[in-house]
């Protein structure tokens, strides 16, 4: 719910700026245009870039306004679309504007600010897709190694037991993230403090059940579930023919 009244705070925001450069107030909050000497400024067409940077607001805040909405209904494909717009829309409209520009204009600043915006958005985007990828888990001859944001390796030899639990971390209660990660997709990856569970470490997507619990002797507990059951259910069964516990 945090997240998606950010995002139609932001949205609101943006819609208002729109109409302020709309009205061609505000040009100075343009990257590019306010490095620009007087005499390059005169030689632009301001009604143009008004309108474009004001439709380009207008669009942005659609497009966080339907984000929010992607996010708080765990819409994963949507919201990967409306980040690909996000990032696309402003690229595409300051390499048009840029070519309309007189040769005599100072591009150095829209350069800076189109890499700027497109490394920002593209390190976001990454960090999202790499933490709402499911963990990968593999099982060797002395240790569980689970792969992906937060990964591990246990050693058997640290585990007290293995347990299936038929409900699902919603249920039992994350509670409060101290590192870790929690995205728009049910994905709880990393250190938590929960009430109920303690300190534990989660591989789990939230909603999910059920949930693999495997007790460690001297570090965090880890609760591990996957999207698809059956798959937590089998990953459970293969540890629990290969793991000693005590």
């Amino acid at each position: 719910m945090l997240s998606m009244i950010i995002m139609e705070v932001c949205a609101v925001l943006l819609l208002v700026l729109g109409l302020f450069l709309k009205k061609g107030k505000g040009l100075m909050l343009l990257a590019g245009y306010n490095t620009m000497s007087k005499e390059e400024r005169d030689l632009i067409d301001k009604r143009e870039l008004s309108k474009a940077a004001g439709n380009l607001m207008f669009r942005a805040a659609l497009a966080l306004a339907l984000l929010g909405l992607t996010i708080y209904f765990k819409l994963s494909w949507g919201t990967i679309i409306l980040m690909v717009i996000l990032i696309a829309d402003p690229i595409i409209l300051s390499v048009r504007m840029s070519a309309k520009m007189p040769k005599t204009t100072s591009r150095g600043g829209i350069i800076v600010a189109l890499v700027f915006t497109a490394v920002t958005f593209i390190f976001v985007g990454g960090l999202l897709f790499y933490g709402e990828k499911e963990p990968v888990v593999k099982i060797s001859d002395n240790q569980i190694r689970i792969a992906g944001m937060y990964g591990l390796s246990v050693d058997f030899s640290d585990i007290s037991s293995i347990s299936l639990i038929e409900k699902s971390v919603a249920d039992l209660g994350a509670g409060r993230r101290t590192n870790g990660y929690g995205g728009f997709s049910e994905s709880l990856k990393g250190h938590f403090d929960s009430p109920d569970l303690g300190k534990v470490l989660l591989f789990v997507k939230s909603g999910a059940s059920p949930t693999l619990w495997i007790e460690r002797e001297s570090q965090e507990d880890i609760y591990l579930s996957f999207k698809d059951g059956e798959k937590t259910k089998s990953l459970y069964q293969e540890l629990k023919g290969v793991v000693p516990v005590k």
